[in-house]
């Protein structure tokens, strides 16, 4: 709740200060410009209407670009089909970055049995602040050109086209990107057509499949057209990868080289830097109180990650450039790339070498397949020189502590560092410094009744980072009660009776101690025996096993995960129970598990560690059949026959009942539910 109202009072705040039905971002209205290609569509082919979901097709798409008028015509064409698609397809939105594009609507219009009715009226278009983001403390200052259509019926036709005019001036008028010719719904007609001046150079580049462009020349210009027609769908599997991408699409580009790139985020994030006096008293500060490079690098660094809260402004030309860091130390917030240039600047102050690193997050190395382009990232971190070695920081990642050579850094594989000497992106070797061990203690004195549980949990790397920050922003009960709930999946009855924590900041390693209550310990729901279920309860949550066996894409694995976890049962008397263990190990994970007992007390030692990120196509037969044999060793059961004894007063002399220790499935294990280390 008050992050909602910090967020409102924020969001009003931008409200009040910005001229939102100012004359600039309302759209105006006139015809199509006259470098369009005007193509026929074809509104009768029904043949890939079986494929449609939400209650309509899509008919056709163009996207039509001038560079040298800087404008982008789209035109847009769908079919009401049933009467899901009137709730789903009858509303019409348009986003556009007001600070430096302006709107301009050609039409809107429903076509019905061959008749064509208007409905673009600007009186009903409704602009609205988008900021999808703000929840992540970004805003953007996009606008939504809405307009919710009136009287759409089954079969219609929905068409509407304009053109967006204005690039973003941050590219130093060089155009950069990706036109998709699949996508996972269906399509009856695709095209693009690219106007480029002579001379100017363009960059083709095509994925997953060769499409050629039809290239003509007109009025001295270069003209590029790519068509595509009746495309069925292409369905990704279930949990592909982030960084797989199996749609046709052609990429075009400006820029010639990964150099090129570099040399004009040179320019964003220059090497000398004026600093405000406030900050050099800071960084002296640290210098003065840290004798040695890294100790420096590391209170800079905890500075910049805790003390300069995330939050950005990112419209026009701040959606790349960052704020000057001075102002950034002063109002004590910034985006990724306004913090990484901050703690770059206060680094090179104390003679420390130090780089921002342009990132993408989602297609990670593959950025490598890409066309070089400035838009190519949606990130920004750094690198550092400590000695003779490189070691890569995220300055958005909050309270981390103990040896800096150690702390986490996320599994982004590749990035562009940038530095004089870039020329190609540079691989990042990750090293995997997450790591929990918890241990999860069932007392239980009589046969009926209550039991209690005690769970002690050790997290390192990312999984303590990630604690620090629940534990620094949300209140001890409302931790409390996400950890009960956790539990609750697995016993109705459970009660959260206590939290502890330590954390310890020279080794980086955070402690959580919770302490529960089980009202109704034993399951007396069968008739003739009392039982008592456990498991692997934190690791049966990582473990993935998409719904999907037949792979021809790879599925993700959790990952970096590394997980230790051992479940004891005190039990008040000695059982009869059969060790057992099993040991799997592929390319993509290992996973161990013992069991035993010993001294009226039942052990389950399992430790899981995933080796990389996916399982390929051909590794997955191999996977789903360790499986397989993982799925008998992650959950038990313990049993007690009712008539064997008096429960409520078993001595634990008493050793001869025939007590069961059997394997069975729980359906949570399906799902694949990660809960990391919050178990949220």
């Amino acid at each position: 709740m008050k992050k909602f109202l910090y967020l409102l009072f924020t969001f009003s705040t931008i409200l009040n200060s910005t001229a939102l039905h100012s004359q600039s971002t309302k759209p105006t209205i006139s015809t199509e410009p006259a470098w369009v290609t005007k193509n026929t569509i074809d509104y009768n082919n029904t043949s890939l209407d079986k494929e449609a979901s939400d209650g309509y097709i899509d008919i056709s798409f163009e996207k039509q670009v001038c560079l040298a008028e800087q404008s982008e015509y789209l035109r847009f064409s769908k079919k009401i089909i049933s009467q899901a698609g009137v709730q789903n397809g009858s509303e019409i939105s348009v986003s556009f970055d007001p600070s430096y594009e302006k709107l301009i609507f050609h039409t809107i219009r429903i076509i019905r049995n061959g008749e064509s009715l208007e409905r673009l009226s600007l009186s009903k278009i409704k602009i609205l602040h988008q900021e999808s983001e703000l929840t992540d403390f970004i805003y953007n200052g996009l606008l939504d050109a809405v307009l919710i259509l009136e009287d759409v019926r089954r079969g219609d036709i929905i068409e509407y086209s304009y053109t967006v005019k204005g690039f973003n001036p941050i590219f130093k008028n060089k155009y950069a990107a990706s036109y998709r010719l699949e996508y996972s719904f269906p399509f009856y007609q695709v095209y693009y057509k690219l106007i480029v001046p002579k001379e100017r150079k363009l960059n083709i580049k095509n994925l997953n499949r060769t499409a050629d462009p039809k290239i003509s020349s007109v009025n001295g210009q270069q003209v590029y057209e790519w068509r595509n027609n009746n495309i069925p769908p292409l369905k990704l599997q279930d949990y592909t990868p982030s960084w797989y991408d199996p749609y046709a699409q052609v990429l075009v580009s400006e820029f010639n080289t990964w150099k090129e790139v570099n040399d004009w985020a040179m320019e964003l994030f220059p090497v000398k830097k004026d600093l405000s006096a406030a900050l050099k008293k800071n960084i002296k500060q640290i210098e003065l109180t840290n004798a040695s490079d890294e100790e420096r690098t590391k209170a800079a660094l905890i500075f910049v990650q805790d003390d300069i809260r995330y939050m950005g402004f990112e419209m026009g030309e701040n959606s790349h450039k960052p704020a000057d860091p001075s102002k950034v130390f002063a109002q004590r917030f910034g985006d990724c790339k306004e913090k990484s240039y901050l703690l770059c600047c206060m680094l090179r102050a104390m003679n420390i070498e130090a780089n921002p690193v342009l990132i993408n997050t989602v297609d990670k190395k593959n950025i490598g397949n890409l066309l070089p382009a400035a838009n190519d990232f949606d990130h920004v971190t750094v690198r550092v020189k400590l000695g003779n070695s490189y070691y890569w920081f995220d300055p958005t990642i909050a309270y981390q502590r103990g040896d800096i050579k150690n702390f986490f850094y996320p599994d982004y594989q590749a990035g562009l560092v940038i530095a004089d000497s870039t020329v190609d992106i540079t691989p990042i070797e990750f090293r995997s410094m997450s790591y929990q061990h918890v241990r999860e203690v069932f007392n239980v004195k009589k046969m009926v009744g209550k039991g209690t549980l005690t769970v002690t949990t050790q997290f390192q790397g990312a999984q303590a980072d990630n604690q620090r920050s629940d534990f620094n922003s949300e209140s001890i009960s409302e931790i409390m009660t996400s950890f009960q709930k956790f539990y609750a999946t697995y016993y109705e009855d459970i009660m959260a009776d206590s939290l502890t924590y330590t954390d310890n900041d020279s080794t980086g390693i955070f402690t959580t101690i919770e302490y529960y209550t089980i009202p109704k310990f034993w399951d007396s729901g069968r008739a003739d025996r009392n039982s008592f279920s456990f498991s692997s309860f934190i690791i049966n949550n990582v473990v993935r096993n998409p719904k999907e066996k037949d792979r021809k894409m790879p599925f993700r694995l959790l990952y970096p995960a590394k997980y230790e976890e051992e479940v004891v049962i005190q039990l008040p008397q000695n059982w009869k129970v059969t060790d057992g263990e099993i040991h799997l190990k592929n390319s993509s994970y290992e996973y161990n598990c013992l069991f035993y007992y010993a001294y009226n007390t039942v052990h389950l030692v399992a430790d899981y560690e995933s080796f990389k990120d996916y399982v390929a196509p051909e590794e997955a037969p191999e996977y789903f059949n360790d499986y397989k044999k993982y799925e008998d060793y992650t959950s038990f059961e313990i049993s007690l026959g009712k008539g064997e004894d008096d429960l409520a007063n078993a001595q634990s002399n008493r050793s001869n009942k025939n007590i069961l220790l059997s394997g069975f499935l729980i359906s949570s294990l399906i799902g694949g539910l990660v809960w990391w280390s919050q178990r949220k």
